[in-house]
C-alpha cells in the first residue's frame, strides 16, 4: 500500500509557457495551466513546489485538479503562489532518501506525487537552509487539511459573518473582484480551539489582545471590566485605501453576530449591515429557509427607527450630487441561508440583502405569517431582494448610505452594537489623496486610540 500524499515538485519545462506565465501574468494572483498527470488527486488541494527554472524551487503553491482539457491533459488551478529560492540539489544534499524524490514533468507528465515520509525529510532538510521558506511551506500545509472540512469551533458563526462583511467591502472597493478572491483565499483559522476575528486568520494582519482601546473609560459601559479586541487592516489600489477593523466587547463565541459598517467617504455615506442567520424549515416540504424574528430582532430594528426619527434623511439639491441616493435610510439587513467557514474559497455567504424599511413592509404582509401566526421571513415572501453583487455596485457608487450624518452619530451606533455583544466590521473607503491612517479614522469616530497594521494586497 502506498504512503499518503505529501506533495509535489512540478517543473515547467517548456520555454514558450514559462515564459508567458512569468512575464504575462501576475503569480501571485494564482494561474491555471494544463498538465500531464495522471496520479493527481480527484479535485481537492495539494502542496506544491513549482519550478519555473531549471534544479530550483522558484514558488511554492495550493493546487488541484480541474476538468480534462484534452487527450492526456488536465486543468491544473494554482492559487497561494509565494515566491522562494531553492536549489534541488541543495536539498537532496541533506536527504537520505533523496532518491525518492519525484519531480512532475508539466509537459510529458513522467514524475508522480511525493510519498510523506520523503515529503517530510525533504521539510526537514528545506527547515536547515531556509526557516522563512518552511514556514511557507507548512501554512500552505495547514491550508490544505482545514480545506478538506468544515471548520467547526466556537465563533464559527460570527466570524463567517466577519468574512462576508469583509468580503463585500472588498467587493465595493475592487469591482474586478480580484481583492476579495486574493484576500479570502489566503485565510487560514489561527491555531487554538477558539476563533477570534477573521481578519486573525490573514498573512501580516496582527490582533491587539486584551487592550483598553476606548478613547477613555467612560466612552462604554463597565469598560474597565470588559476590554475590548481590535484587528485592523488597511488595503491599496490604485491610490485608494480600504481601511477594515473588527471590534469586540465580548469573546467572538458569546457575540450575538455580526455588523458591517462601511464608510464611503467620497459620498459621506454611512451604510450599516445587520447580519441574520436563516434556518431550514424541516416541515416544509422543499426543507426552505426561514428567518423568524424575535424580541432581540425587535429591540435591533426599534433602535434604528428611533435613529432616523432622531436623524430624519432629507436631501436638497443644493446639497450636491454627491448627496444624492436611491435610499438615504443606511441601515440594511443580509439574510443569510447557509453560514459555513471555509478555507480557501473566495464565495460570499448566500443570502439576501433587504433595505430596513422594505423588510418592515414584508413582515407587515399577512402572507409573512407562519401556520401558528408568527412572523417569517423567507426567499418567497420577500419577493425581490439585492444580491451580494448588486449590493456591492450600490455600495460602490455611493447609491446607498445616510448622508449628512455626524461621526458623533455613528459612534453612538457602532456602542449600541457592542452593548448587544455583536461583532462589528468597520470600513472606509477613501480616494486618491487621503492622508489620515487607520488609527485616526477609528479615533474620528471616537471609539479606539489603537488599530492594527498594514496590508499590502
Amino acid at each position: 500500500m502506498s504512503s499518503p500524499i505529501g506533495g509535489f515538485l512540478i517543473s515547467f519545462d517548456e520555454s514558450q509557457r514559462n515564459a508567458f506565465l512569468k512575464e504575462v501574468r501576475d503569480l501571485k494572483n494564482g494561474f491555471t495551466d494544463a498538465l500531464s498527470s495522471d496520479d493527481w488527486p480527484v479535485r481537492r488541494w495539494e502542496v506544491c513546489g513549482l519550478l519555473f527554472e531549471p534544479g530550483k524551487i522558484t514558488h511554492w503553491a495550493l493546487a488541484r485538479k480541474g476538468n480534462r482539457v484534452a487527450t492526456g491533459k488536465v486543468r491544473v488551478e494554482f492559487t497561494e503562489v509565494t515566491p522562494t529560492s531553492i536549489q534541488i540539489d541543495s536539498v537532496k544534499s541533506l536527504m537520505a532518501n533523496a532518491s525518492q524524490v519525484k519531480i512532475v514533468s508539466a509537459r510529458s507528465g513522467i514524475g508522480g506525487a511525493i510519498g510523506e515520509p520523503t515529503w517530510n525529510s525533504l521539510k526537514e532538510a528545506i527547515g536547515q537552509m531556509d526557516e522563512d521558506s518552511l514556514a511557507v511551506l507548512e501554512r500552505l500545509e495547514r491550508m490544505r487539511v482545514q480545506s478538506r472540512n468544515h471548520i467547526v469551533r466556537p465563533g464559527v458563526e460570527v466570524v463567517a459573518q466577519q468574512r462576508d462583511a469583509l468580503g463585500v467591502a472588498l467587493d465595493a472597493f475592487d469591482q474586478t473582484g480580484q481583492l476579495r478572491k486574493k484576500t479570502l483565499q489566503s485565510w487560514v483559522a489561527p491555531e487554538g480551539n477558539v476563533l477570534t476575528s477573521f481578519l486573525d486568520g490573514l498573512t501580516g494582519v496582527r490582533t491587539i489582545e486584551d487592550q483598553l482601546i476606548a478613547r477613555d473609560a467612560a466612552t462604554f459601559p463597565n469598560a474597565d471590566e470588559r476590554r475590548l479586541t481590535t484587528v485592523g487592516a488597511v488595503f491599496h489600489v490604485g491610490g485608494r485605501t480600504l481601511e477594515v477593523f473588527n471590534l469586540n466587547r465580548t469573546r467572538v463565541e458569546h457575540a450575538t453576530g455580526a455588523d458591517l459598517l462601511y464608510f464611503h467617504e467620497q459620498c459621506n455615506a454611512w451604510t450599516l449591515v445587520q447580519y441574520k442567520s436563516m434556518e431550514r424549515d424541516d416541515a416544509a416540504l422543499d426543507k426552505r429557509a426561514v428567518y423568524r424574528p424575535d424580541s432581540t430582532f425587535d429591540s435591533e430594528l426599534q433602535r434604528m427607527v428611533d435613529f432616523r426619527q432622531q436623524t430624519p434623511d432629507a436631501w436638497l439639491s443644493a446639497d450636491g450630487p454627491n448627496a444624492y441616493r436611491l435610499s438615504g435610510d443606511g441601515f440594511f439587513f443580509k439574510f443569510c441561508s447557509r453560514i459555513q467557514l471555509e478555507v480557501l474559497s473566495d464565495a460570499l455567504l448566500p443570502g439576501m440583502y433587504l433595505p430596513r424599511e422594505f423588510m418592515v413592509s414584508v413582515l407587515a404582509d399577512p402572507k409573512s405569517r407562519g401556520q401558528r401566526g408568527g412572523r417569517i421571513l423567507t426567499f418567497e415572501n420577500a419577493g425581490r431582494h439585492l444580491t451580494n453583487m448588486l449590493f456591492a455596485e450600490l455600495l460602490r457608487e455611493g447609491w446607498i448610505g445616510t448622508r449628512g450624518v455626524s461621526s458623533e452619530k455613528i459612534a453612538q451606533i457602532v456602542r449600541d452594537a457592542l452593548m448587544g455583544n455583536r461583532s462589528v466590521s468597520v470600513a472606509r473607503a477613501r480616494p486618491p489623496g487621503s492622508t489620515e491612517n487607520l488609527e485616526e479614522t477609528l479615533l474620528q469616530i471616537g471609539l479606539v486610540s489603537d488599530a492594527g497594521t498594514e496590508v499590502q494586497i
